[in-house]
């Protein structure tokens, strides 16, 4: 039996928390915020700077700059516990909060910036960084083996715009067990999606994308007023380790994540109606494929975990024509 805790001014008495509830109190303390209001001091010169360079910041494409030290000190210590002298690709460096501290070490540090105003006041960043280069262009074209030849495990480091975070999540992925760790800060609501567990309301396409490639695990909360200009949520900085699901090809995490996709646009719904709408297929045949993988098709899709994704696309393949291979 746990130990009991006398209640301060009272007799009566209480259990100890539980280890469940120490994890999720550890895990609420992780979370708290790194900055609060921010610091004036390192945030009244960006708006100066931005103006300087012609750059205005679009709300729309969620471009928010990193002015608070704090925040970079620790995203940059990260990087080192991975190793201090490895290599860093940095995608958008915005004016070089992060990218500055990242370099330090005298590590390689790869800054890809598509802004060229913004790559000119990076490169005056990294001039005293030898080792370190910006190279102008978007991400989402750039190949790692281009950015760094040779073979040695990269971290990458980003602050992703809301506008690229998906498609920059998925070229980490794509550029296969180079990338060691990525650190990736992004909108919270974002961070709930790409961690979240079977049945939540925030499970979909993305949770189940990420669980077949990578090990996530969110880190800290960053407030809004870490940035400019000040966004409407807070951020989270999550650690993302590329890794294949343990015991599954490529061929079966390519197809859970296609059927995922399909069956939990429409939330709510049946996922034998959503899998069968979102593959323009027969709702008997999908019927036919939930029940040969076990699954009841009366249930939600956002409630089903990623080893009945892997079933049902592991029935799904063995059916053929007969499931609808061949609409693919």
């Amino acid at each position: 039996m746990p130990p009991l805790e006398a209640s301060s001014g009272s007799r009566r008495a209480r259990r100890a928390p539980s280890p469940a509830r120490e994890r999720a109190a550890e895990r609420k303390q992780r979370l708290r915020p790194t900055a609060g209001t921010g610091d004036p001091a390192a945030t009244s010169g960006v708006p100066a700077v931005l103006r300087s360079l012609d750059v205005r910041p679009s709300r729309r494409l969620g471009q928010n700059f990193l002015t608070d030290p704090r925040v970079a000190e620790r995203i940059a210590a990260l990087a080192d516990e991975v190793d201090p002298r490895g290599a860093v690709v940095e995608i958008g460096p915005g004016l070089g909060a992060l990218t500055e501290r990242l370099a330090r070490s005298g590590r390689p540090v790869i800054a890809v910036e598509l802004d060229h105003r913004l790559a000119e006041r990076v490169e005056t960043v990294l001039a005293a960084h030898p080792a370190s280069r910006v190279v102008r262009g978007d991400i989402l074209e750039q190949e790692l083996a281009a950015l760094l030849p040779g073979d040695a495990p990269v971290t990458v480091v980003a602050n992703l715009p809301y506008s690229i975070t998906t498609p920059a999540i998925e070229w980490v992925l794509a550029q296969g067990p180079r990338v060691r760790v990525a650190y990736l800060m992004v909108q919270r609501e974002v961070a709930q999606r790409m961690t979240a567990v079977p049945g939540g309301k925030e499970f979909g396409s993305l949770s189940v994308f990420l669980t077949l490639h990578a090990r996530i695990e969110a880190l800290f909360r960053v407030s809004p007023g870490a940035f400019h200009p000040r966004p409407e949520v807070d951020s989270v900085v999550v650690r993302m380790e590329p890794r294949p699901y343990p015991g599954t090809t490529a061929v079966e995490r390519a197809d859970a994540e296609r059927l995922a996709r399909a069956a939990t646009v429409g939330r709510r719904k049946t996922i034998g109606n959503a899998l069968a709408r979102g593959l323009g297929i027969a709702a008997e045949a999908s019927r036919e494929v939930l029940r040969t993988s076990g699954i009841d098709p009366t249930r939600r899709g956002e409630a089903l975990s990623v080893e009945e994704w892997l079933a049902l696309a592991r029935a799904w393949r063995a059916g053929g024509a007969a499931t609808g291979e061949d609409a693919r």
